[in-house]
């Protein structure tokens, strides 16, 4: 089976979307990641620094992202997003949550897919590479069905499979309560959403619906007819993470694996050119090499083929805007023709660039007075002092290189290629994660009808927990409960915090806002700190006086608040821990006073904290 989808080949388009659209995601999350370092890596937020300073490797990751996004050097940049995937945030603990674990196996992947096939840089310097005046090198565009499966096996499917057994055991989720219960609580809130909450039926259907999607699509994703309804539900959820809760990444980063299930037959439509006429002539010198690598690069970002090539020695006279211009002259400046305009040097390629709709931006900078002028200026500067020899491949010295073989057919023994050694790696390397991830899911499964008590169940337990902490750490591969019971069971409270400034006028710091809900510093890896680390349903005093110390040093030193004399005060929200559907639950929660629970100060770069225990209050 293995070999029979290995050899089945589809268009690459859909992989190099959700390459791109993957790695704008991470590269989101990495700018966030920047901005909090200090508060993530620092032992106490600028005053006492980690002990080695994070900025220069996150930039690195940063570049490395960009890379990939633009697909060039792709080989290389995966690489040094996979180590810096795993140095940054594969040991973290406290401040670790749900996407960590898909970036750790997808950006895995990525060192092995053929992400750069379409849409990329890299595909152009191959054409550069084996491409001359007489010959167009087009790289392979099509890539093997298991690169679009496998990413979706291990980034989905393993969640999901993981997943279901909590939700089975799950005193809300059983009774389809586990869209509405999580929802229902000020602080996991991004944008609210009352209104539908309060409609019981539809909570009640997408609760069901969320756990019948994730028992069946382990089993039914690779199939062709479940594909298109699998994708609309997947993308319906995710979009709804999207839009409720303070994790946007994780939703978008679903959706990014979400669109390799777009049936291949949706990107080929998207990007088939127009059988409509081309926007623009192009005319160039079809013996220059150096003219035919500006061919090849135009091309390769007309996506949608808006541009017509000719060369001018073929087809110059048979314009009738062209034939009285004299041919040296069209050698020797760039022309074109559009809309039965003539247009030549720096106005073609303002026209070339507003023929390419997503280049278009580019041609409106350039017609820009100042800016077209200078451009002019320049391009007619060049064009006079350049070697006006006609560029051929005897004076340029132009080699014409071997082009590459099929490597799959390469032959590594007398009846072995290299496609068979791919294969039985493919093979190994599924086996081993199928196996790691069916291991580490033995302590998902909370009920075993008592045979975690027998000392076969007792060492599968203990087998497991080994497991895990290296497979999560390197493979991401590891435990999904989420949005359990017990992360909200006993949660009666929301805590706050609010700078005193000297007229006395109080400021919310940026973690929970007035309503309860969650304020712009919670996004991911912070509001998972905050809410389940700092505060949590059982309160720890010391992780939550530690919590308060680090985000108000943290927000002080952002927003230039000296800690030479800061006040912050500590408030507390009681709230109720719903058991049952109720209507207007989250609004009554969100209209809930606040109280003053205690105070934190800064004195001279000290911290001291005199809080009440919030179970008390």
């Amino acid at each position: 089976m293995i070999k029979r989808l290995y050899n089945k080949k589809i268009s690459g388009l859909g992989l190099s979307i959700f390459r791109i659209a993957y790695t704008l995601v991470l590269f989101c999350e990495v700018v966030q990641f920047n901005y909090f370092r200090h508060l993530i890596f620092d032992k106490i937020p600028f005053l006492d620094p980690a002990e080695i300073d994070f900025g220069i490797p996150i930039k690195i990751w940063m570049m490395a992202l960009i890379f990939i996004m633009l697909g060039l050097f792709t080989r290389l940049a995966t690489i040094v997003n996979y180590l810096m995937t795993i140095i940054l945030i594969g040991s973290i603990n406290s401040y670790e949550y749900h996407m960590f674990y898909a970036y750790l196996g997808m950006n895995f992947l990525l060192l092995f897919l053929p992400v750069s096939r379409n849409l990329s840089l890299d595909r152009l310097l191959l054409k550069y590479k084996y491409s001359n005046t007489r010959f167009q090198y087009n790289p392979p565009e099509k890539v093997s069905v298991l690169s679009n499966l496998i990413p979706v096996f291990i980034g989905m499917a393993f969640v999901y499979f993981d997943s279901i057994f909590y939700k089975f055991t799950s005193a809300y989720w059983t009774v389809g309560l586990g869209m509405w219960y999580p929802t229902s609580i000020p602080f996991t809130n991004y944008i609210s959403i009352p209104n539908i909450l309060d409609q019981k039926y539809l909570m009640l259907f997408l609760g069901y619906l969320t756990m019948i999607f994730e028992l069946v699509f382990i089993f039914t994703f690779f199939r062709k007819k479940w594909r298109v309804p699998l994708l609309i539900i997947g993308l319906g959820l995710h979009l709804g993470i999207l839009i409720c809760y303070p994790i946007p990444w994780f939703g978008l980063g679903m959706c990014a694996i979400y669109l390799l299930m777009v049936p291949v037959s949706w990107w080929e439509k998207l990007f088939k050119s127009s059988e409509k006429p081309a926007r623009l002539i192009f005319y160039y010198d079809g013996e220059c090499p150096l003219c035919n690598r500006t061919k090849i690069t135009i091309q390769h970002f007309d996506i949608s083929k808006r541009i017509d090539f000719k060369t001018v020695q073929y087809y110059a006279e048979q314009n009738e805007l062209l034939k009285n211009i004299p041919t040296d002259t069209l050698l020797d400046d760039i022309h074109s023709v559009r809309n039965g305009k003539v247009y030549k040097g720096l106005d073609t390629y303002i026209q070339v660039f507003s023929a390419i709709t997503y280049l278009k931006p580019l041609s409106w900078i350039l017609r820009i007075p100042g800016i077209y002028h200078t451009g002019k200026a320049v391009y007619q500067y060049v064009a006079k002092n350049r070697n006006t020899e006609r560029c051929t491949e005897e004076n340029c010295g132009y080699t014409p290189p071997v082009i590459p073989p099929d490597e799959d057919k390469l032959k590594i023994l007398q009846h072995y290629t290299l496609e068979d050694l791919k294969i039985s790696f493919i093979k190994i390397s599924l086996c081993i994660i199928i196996a790691l991830q069916v291991i580490v899911s033995y302590n998902s499964i909370q009920k075993k009808g008592g045979f975690e008590n027998t000392s076969l169940g007792k060492q599968m337990s203990t087998i497991s927990d080994a497991v895990e902490k290296p497979s999560k750490t390197y493979l991401g591969i590891t435990h999904h409960a989420v949005f359990m019971d017990y992360h909200f069971s006993q949660y009666n409270h929301i805590i706050s915090v609010v700078y005193v400034d000297k007229t006395g006028r109080e400021v919310w710091l940026p973690i929970i806002d007035k309503d309860g809900t969650a304020g712009d510093y919670l996004y991911g890896p912070t509001w998972i700190k905050w809410s389940f680390r700092t505060t949590d349903n059982i309160i720890n005093q010391e992780n939550l006086k530690r919590g308060i110390r680090d985000f108000t040093a943290f927000w002080a030193s952002m927003n230039g608040v000296s800690l030479k004399d800061a006040t912050f005060i500590i408030k507390v929200k009681k709230i109720d821990t719903p058991h049952n559907w109720e209507k207007g639950f989250l609004k009554k929660q969100m209209e809930k006073p606040w109280i003053d629970a205690g105070v934190a100060t800064w004195h001279n770069k000290e911290y001291s904290i005199n809080i009440q225990e919030i179970e008390s209050l």
